[in-house]
């Protein structure tokens, strides 16, 4: 029992370093636990409360929320690894002569490898069982949020409360995560201690240098790893991106492994090009404590010298902080990129701010197409574009061959070029393959006898740009007249703003495909004029949030002008709607996600600040005597105090720079995805977040560099140079 006892003596030989390790385990396990407790407790209180046969299978979107949740707390579980890994390879290295003393009087190697195993067991027990009663409590916090998101993708109308519950599996999993990822680490430091030297050990001259072959080789091995790790997270990004594709609005399980492949690709980006980083730490600490001269003065090279000397220590450092970091922004900056997506994507989906009717509208079809003149006079309207379609079932309209066989649908639409350009010109998502202008693109419809089709469309029916397609068009309830003509393709488009089936496909097992023409093109077929009627108005306001008044100052028009105007009923939402309607579900479980996702990430963030904490009190304790040494030669406490901040300065800022760049370039391939109907992502970056994130990050270093700080300016200076250092 003496390795136990011994164990226990060294973790109360250094209490501070010891509790900050212990909380950090404790912050750790407890996000994990709570995250998966939440996920327990709504898909339990869901299932007692709400009748399946009405919400569906819920059960996707559950594991859903569960996987993503548990990779984002899973950062800090992977800050805590580099913490114990830390603490227990600068512990071996501070108790080296102690380590050769015990060989050299008969101890075995596998007692010097249980006295170090010990002092991580018994850490990682307390932080386990504390860390499992803090989440128990702490699940409740993510109650709320989860519940709105999963309430709003879900559509439930009907309240329900979530009750407390906790799976087996979620109590193996947490305890799996605060005892075997710790002690799994921890025994790496503790088999090198039981094989250290024993004369090296009680010779601090005689220990190896590393050669130069030898510290080429690690660099070697530590660059072609960063490389298969970036190269990887870049692959599995892409896996993910095609495992989206097939993505509408449930989730399936190729959907939910996609995303959350998604998420650990990220992840493995971020780690592979931190660890590029932190190859050129040396190079990095060097040029900060060139560009810190104003604050270091003359303790300058002996910052950079003890970053350069314990290399192995700052490096781990360097990690766990860089590694939240870069999450932490990578996930802010796709989160707003999202919410940047969110006004264009309405505006694709709505076909402008406003829409009045919608292609199946029966009520609508019955309005006056001059209506549209109207409605510009109104107040906040801009632009109105006048809008109507064919029928859009199975063998209503036909293009060539498409159309005439089951499972294929064809969506001719009749433009207002005019207005359509300018309305969608900016602030609109579009995607064609030519070089040209927007507007310049759809103006070519100005040509009568011309259409712009649907580039699955041309493949289908083995088309391009130039060639004539023959459109027909059956009569159906008045919807739309019966044609038959030859049009000249004066375009391939892929997505445009309104023109559904171009950016959502109803069904998997439909091929849905659209054509556009002009008015010009269809009153020149039909011979119709001005007086015809419209399917309905796309309405561009001069801001969108004036979309619902202008909305209603449509519905009061409809009533003044009289018949046939006021026999419309505005009770559908969905046929009458507005951008603001589209977008603010979104925008609040957007704010819901935020709310879990960053205070998640923020706590990774504190966690690894705690790391560093640990790693600067270990070097002050490693270095007592040359401070104690440093002070005898009349060096100030002021100075000392430069030292020991200058290093937590340098550690913090080079981990800053390299958490940004890693976070900028993280986000941007994570915002690279495919185009997705529901809500495109355009990459954003809010520089003011960044400079929060960096505020808030600078803060923690400086509260970081005080305790060591404050250790190493009251250490006694005969006690310190007597002590024997290593």
């Amino acid at each position: 029992m003496f390795e136990l006892k011994i164990a226990y003596r060294n973790l109360l030989r250094r209490p501070v370093r010891t509790v900050l390790t212990l909380v950090s385990i404790i912050l750790g396990v407890s996000i994990f636990f709570s995250v998966n407790i939440a996920a327990d407790s709504l898909a339990v209180s869901l299932y007692q409360q709400l009748d399946p046969s009405t919400y569906g299978d819920v059960d996707e979107w559950v594991y859903l929320f569960r996987g993503v949740l548990v990779v984002f707390s899973a950062i800090s579980l992977i800050v805590c690894v580099i913490i114990i890994k830390n603490l227990m390879e600068m512990a071996k290295e501070e108790q080296l002569h102690e380590i050769g003393v015990l060989r050299a009087i008969g101890t075995s190697k596998f007692s010097i490898f249980l006295i170090f195993f010990y002092q991580i067991l018994i850490i990682s027990v307390i932080g386990m069982i504390i860390g499992l009663f803090l989440g128990y409590f702490m699940a409740g916090y993510f109650f709320g949020p989860l519940k709105g998101v999963l309430s709003n993708f879900l559509y439930l109308g009907t309240e329900f409360d979530v009750y407390l519950t906790v799976s087996p599996l979620t109590i193996v999993s947490g305890m799996l995560a605060g005892l075997g990822i710790p002690l799994t680490i921890g025994m790496i430091p503790a088999i090198s201690a039981s094989r250290v030297n024993v004369l090296q050990t009680l010779n601090p001259r005689s220990r190896p240098r590393k050669t130069p072959l030898r510290s080429m080789t690690i660099l070697v091995i530590q660059l072609i790893t960063s490389i298969v790790l970036i190269v990887f997270g870049i692959t599995a990004i892409n896996v993910g991106f095609s495992g989206l594709l097939s993505f509408n609005t449930d989730p399936t399980m190729e959907t939910n492994f996609a995303i959350i492949t998604l998420f650990i690709a990220g992840i493995v980006f971020i780690s592979g090009s931190i660890l590029l980083g932190a190859i050129f730490l040396p190079y990095i600490s060097h040029g900060l404590s060139i560009i810190f001269w104003p604050i270091l003065q003359k303790m300058k090279k002996i910052c950079h010298r003890n970053i350069v000397k314990h290399s192995r220590r700052t490096k781990n450092t360097f990690l766990m902080i860089s590694i939240a970091l870069a999450f932490l922004i990578a996930m802010n900056i796709t989160l707003s990129s999202i919410e940047a997506g969110i006004i264009p994507g309405a505006r694709m989906r709505i076909g402008g701010d406003v829409r009045i009717g919608l292609f199946y509208s029966s009520e609508q079809r019955i309005i006056p197409l001059n209506t549209s003149q109207s409605i510009l006079q109104l107040e906040h309207v801009t632009n109105v574009c006048e809008v109507k379609n064919s029928y859009p079932r199975e063998n209503i309209t036909t293009c060539d061959d498409f159309g005439k066989n089951t499972g294929e649908r064809m969506l001719l639409l009749v433009i207002n070029t005019t207005t359509y350009a300018r309305m969608h010109s900016w602030r609109s998502i579009y995607k064609y393959y030519e070089l040209t202008a927007f507007e310049d693109f759809i103006h070519r419809l100005d040509e009568n006898g011309t259409v712009i089709i649907q580039q699955e469309l041309a493949e289908s029916i083995g088309k391009s740009k130039g060639q004539y397609v023959n459109i027909t068009t059956t009569s159906y309830y008045s919807f739309f007249p019966a044609t038959t003509n030859n049009y000249k393709v004066v375009g391939i488009m892929d997505v445009l703003p309104g023109i559904i089936f171009s950016w959502d496909e109803p069904s998997p097992d439909y091929e849905a495909y659209a054509a556009v023409i002009s008015w010009n093109t269809y009153f020149n077929i039909t011979g119709s004029n001005m007086t015809s009627t419209t399917g309905y108005f796309w309405v561009d306001c001069d801001n969108y949030n004036n979309a619902n008044t202008v909305l209603e100052d449509i519905k009061d028009l409809y009533q003044s002008l009289g018949s046939p105007w006021d026999t419309v009923t505005f009770s559908s939402e969905w046929q009458y709607r507005t951008i603001l309607d589209e977008t603010v579900q979104i925008r609040e479980v957007l704010n819901l996600v935020l709310i879990v996702f960053i205070s998640i990430l923020y706590m990774a963030l504190v966690i690894a600040m705690l790391g560093l904490i640990i790693s600067m009190m270990m070097s002050v304790n490693q270095r007592s005597g040359e401070i104690g040494l440093l002070r005898a030669l009349g060096i100030s406490k002021r100075q000392i105090v430069q030292m020991v901040a200058g290093e937590t300065l340098i550690i913090g800022t080079a981990s800053l720079i390299t958490g940004i760049i890693c976070g900028l370039t993280t986000a941007y391939l994570l915002s690279n995805i495919p185009f997705l109907a529901y809500v495109p992502v355009i990459y954003t970056v809010r520089w003011e977040d960044i400079f929060y994130i960096s505020l808030f990050m600078t803060f923690l270093s400086f509260i970081a560099s005080i305790i060591p700080a404050i250790k190493a300016i009251y250490l006694d200076i005969i006690e310190a140079i007597r002590k024997r250092g290593l």
